[in-house]
Order: structure tokens, then sequence, then C-alpha cells
């Protein structure tokens, strides 16, 4: 079915409320067209005089380079593990773990050029007791893993992608490091 064959269709089925539909062949004119909508009440119909502006959102990316981005963040993910390796042995304490979100902006290179952790919820979730034992409650105050962040950070700046994206992109990264607790 040609696409003038459906307009006349649903124009059809829309004019029938106003009063009907020329014969097959026989073409509505605009004037003819618009005296009908004049005659129609439409106060059911929601209208407004004010409509919402929005600031540039600018440049976007591909679904491809999103995936890309994606594997390349799977196949740096290891050096969020390392980082967890070395609060557990700075606190001394082998039951650290938790959540993080970090954001980080990649530029048109390649290259890592923003990084920020915005979240850092990475702690001992096992502490001694009086006795020397880990346990999960009882225990000493748990010490959150405040070199995990920079560690992070660092980390992250050394990260390349390849192929860059076309434009420079921001992405937060929501992570777990850690057993489970």
């Amino acid at each position: 079915m040609k696409f003038h064959s459906i307009f006349t269709i649903v124009a059809c089925a829309g004019l029938v409320s106003l009063g009907g539909c020329k014969k097959k062949g026989q073409q509505t004119t605009n004037a003819e067209f618009a005296e009908m909508y004049d005659q129609h009440n439409y106060d059911d119909m929601l209208t407004t005089e004010e409509y919402e502006t929005h600031e540039n959102q600018g440049d976007a990316i591909s679904p491809r380079e999103l995936e890309l981005i994606q594997q390349t963040i799977e196949e740096y993910r290891g050096d969020f593990e390392h980082c967890l390796e070395v609060e557990m042995e700075t606190l001394e304490n082998r039951w650290v773990a938790g959540h993080f979100s970090v954001e980080f902006r990649i530029n048109t290179s390649g290259q890592v050029d923003q990084v920020k952790v915005i979240e850092n919820e990475v702690m001992e979730r096992r502490t001694q007791d009086k006795e020397g034992n880990y346990v999960s409650e009882g225990g000493a105050p748990p010490r959150t893993a405040d070199g995990f962040a920079g560690c992070v950070e660092g980390k992250l700046a050394d990260w390349e992608f390849d192929p860059p994206p076309e434009t420079d992109y921001v992405h937060t990264y929501n992570g777990q490091v850690g057993e489970a607790w």
C-alpha cells in the first residue's frame, strides 16, 4: 500500500467526525479541511502558549563506541582489585570490600584526562575482637580504605582507549570490590 493511500485512510478516519470524507479519487483541499476543522469543537484538546527550551547537550558517542569503552573498562578492571589489595595490606585486614563510583573523561586521543572518585564505601567488613578474631559484629570500629580512591585515580590516569571516541566522553563507573560480606 502506498504512503498516499495510507494517509488518505488515516485522514478519512479523522474526518468522519468532521462531516465525512470524499469518495476515492477526490481529494479534500486544504481550504476544505481547514473549514471542517474550524467547525469542530476541540474543547478537550490541551494547548499551551509556553514551550521548553533546552541547552545544547553536547556531542554524543555512538552505541558502538560505548560498547568499545565498556570492553576496555572490563580489560582494566583488575586495576580496581589491585587497589583493594594495597588497602588490605595497609589495613592489615583481608576483610575489606565495598562499593565505589568514579567519573572520568576520555578525550579524543583515547587518554583519560580527568578522574574523580565520587563515592567510596570501601571499608573493613570484619574487624578484630578483643581475642584477635575477625568478626562481623562486636569487633573494633571498621576503618575506611582511605587510600583506595587515590589508587583508583592514579590507575585510571594511565588507561588508554583504542579506538578513541570521536568526542570527549565523560563516563561514570559504579563498581564493587572484595568478597561479599
